[in-house]
């Protein structure tokens, strides 16, 4: 998982804290607009106003664990863990978590558009799994979001289900098998 020569300075994953708040927002703005704004313009705009703000970045730094890739002390990327309970979002759909479980969800996996393709998601995605206390992970990818969605399958993941409330893209459920047992 070493970085390429042709990556430039390297790149140090360390857990994400409060301090880091302001880079997380300015994260969002340049991976938001362009990732989302295709798709729906108004939910990127949505996203960014009520998912990417500070006070929804200290509840979830309370509630999930977060990490962080850096280049040359700058945040370039954002990962985050945490149980479905924990969430400070209702899900409806899962109705039972008695029979769906307590899902063990990545929330966030961003890179900012000016450092993909030098293998820090895929850093920060093994990185996150490890954490995973369970023996399966699950994350969330926007309907349109082709990007994320066949990184995801190329990583393990399947489609389970699709949520939709008929207003917002939908929300497509992904969920990895880690092969663990007993842990």
């Amino acid at each position: 998982m070493g970085d390429s020569a042709a990556a430039g300075s390297a790149v140090r994953l360390r857990p994400g804290t409060i301090a880091d708040i302001p880079a997380f927002r300015a994260l969002g703005e340049a991976v938001v607009p362009v990732t989302y704004g295709p798709i729906d313009a108004a939910y990127a705009q949505r996203m960014l106003d009520e998912w990417w703000i500070p006070e929804i970045f200290e509840k979830s730094l309370e509630r999930n664990t977060h990490l962080v890739a850096e280049r040359d002390g700058e945040v370039v990327a954002l990962a985050n863990l945490g149980r479905l309970s924990r969430s400070y979002r209702a899900f409806p759909h899962v109705t039972d978590p008695h029979v769906t479980g307590d899902r063990e969800v990545m929330w966030k996996l961003y890179v900012h558009p000016d450092h993909q393709g030098l293998g820090i998601g895929s850093r920060l995605l093994a990185e996150v799994e490890a954490l995973v206390e369970g023996d399966e992970l699950w994350l969330e990818v926007v309907d349109g979001n082709d990007q994320a969605y066949d990184f995801y399958l190329s990583r393990g993941f399947v489609e389970v289900e699709r949520v939709s409330d008929g207003r917002w893209p939908d929300d497509v459920w992904l969920r990895k098998s880690l092969g663990r047992t007993g842990r």
